[in-house]
């Protein structure tokens, strides 16, 4: 892939600029000051030709950073890494390179190459600078919250993992962060959040991506992120923070990919219809007998009783009021007295259970309707 020159970073706020200080060292000295608590610093040049400039822009809980510099030496131990900052590091070398060591394993960057740097585990980086003598780097500051969701396993990130510029999947992953770095100052907020929740996304991917020496990390698979999301919904049925814009910050997912998890159902109707199964196993449970139906309905996160019995209608062909009735009938009446109804289904008779002790009376709701 060609590697593109830096452009005019004008609109982004300046990081840091070492040729504001006085000299190179007294420069160097405030940028070790600033990043003492991520790793420690070395030159590898001569102390006054040392030059270093960083420009950074805030991607919602993401960051993107760029640096043009002498030669450096990073060096993160294990008491940097109890000092809590353990974001995922996207990296890509626009100009020179860098020699990382990881325990007893040691990884070369080139160029053009990607990197995934789980910032949770020591690592030491030796800068390799271009043929000008500068390091250009290009890098996304990823939290953890961003990525764990898309893994099956977080803990078991390697620390390092390298993405060649000559495979398919460096190829794009090199060219999405390129872009995103053009377009970064003229995205909204709200834009900026999904660009970072789609690269994050993309990262992970690119996690089938094997480093030297480096076992493949198991992913989360679809179901498996489905399930956990559907686990998520069933536990916050009750609260009016239940929506789409909340499921795709928490799983890092854009509204696409959420949609696309819940297809062909979309992921509002699938809300309403798990609280819709859990009115039902209020209404016939004989500890909630003495609810009205607006309780229920507010409960269960609807505006009003109306709104409420013309959805439960919709899904069961029955209004509220008639399935408590029904649930009232004798369990040991003759099966052929009445015609097959709806029932609620056992996850939300598991939850009335936790809840009051009492089974809903689903022996009095005979039905082959599945929710």
């Amino acid at each position: 892939m060609s590697v593109e020159a830096a452009p005019d970073t004008d609109g982004q706020p300046l990081l840091f600029d070492i040729a504001a200080f006085a000299s190179p060292r007294q420069g160097f000295e405030r940028l070790c000051e600033l990043i003492v608590d991520i790793c420690d610093a070395t030159m590898l040049g001569e102390p006054e030709n040392f030059r270093f400039a960083a420009s950074t822009l805030h991607l919602g809980s993401a960051l993107l950073l760029e640096s043009r510099s002498s030669a450096l030496r990073y060096n993160r131990t294990p008491e940097h890494v109890a000092r809590g900052l353990d974001h995922f590091q996207l990296v890509m070398y626009l100009g020179g390179g860098a020699e990382f060591i990881a325990g007893e394993h040691t990884f070369l960057q080139r160029a053009g190459d990607v990197s995934l740097i789980n910032m949770s585990k020591p690592l030491l980086t030796r800068e390799i600078p271009g043929d000008d003598g500068v390091v250009q780097v290009l890098s996304f500051m990823l939290p953890r919250p961003l990525l764990a969701p898309l893994f099956a396993a977080i803990e078991n990130v390697p620390t390092i993992v390298v993405a060649r510029r000559e495979a398919a999947f460096g190829t794009l992953i090199g060219e999405h962060m390129l872009t995103l770095r053009r377009c970064a100052t003229q995205l909204t907020q709200a834009e900026r959040q999904a660009a970072a929740q789609s690269l994050a996304q993309l990262a992970a991917g690119g996690m089938e991506w094997r480093a030297d020496n480096a076992d493949p990390l198991p992913r989360l698979s679809q179901e498996a992120l489905r399930t956990r999301i559907k686990r998520h919904i069933e536990e916050n049925l009750g609260t009016d923070s239940l929506d789409v814009p909340n499921l795709c910050r928490r799983f890092a997912l854009s509204r696409a990919s959420l949609y696309r998890l819940f297809a062909p159902q979309s992921p509002a109707s699938y809300i309403q219809q798990r609280r819709l199964h859990r009115a039902f196993a209020i209404l016939v449970t004989p500890a909630f007998r003495p609810w009205r139906v607006i309780d229920v309905a507010i409960e269960c996160q609807f505006s009003s009783d109306a709104t409420f019995i013309r959805a439960f209608r919709r899904e069961f062909g029955i209004t509220p009021g008639e399935a408590r009735e029904r649930s009232l009938r004798t369990s040991n009446a003759p099966r052929d007295d009445h015609p097959a109804e709806p029932h609620p289904d056992a996850e939300s008779a598991r939850w009335v259970a936790q809840l009051t002790g009492a089974m809903p009376q689903l022996s009095t709701l005979r039905g082959d309707r599945k929710p």
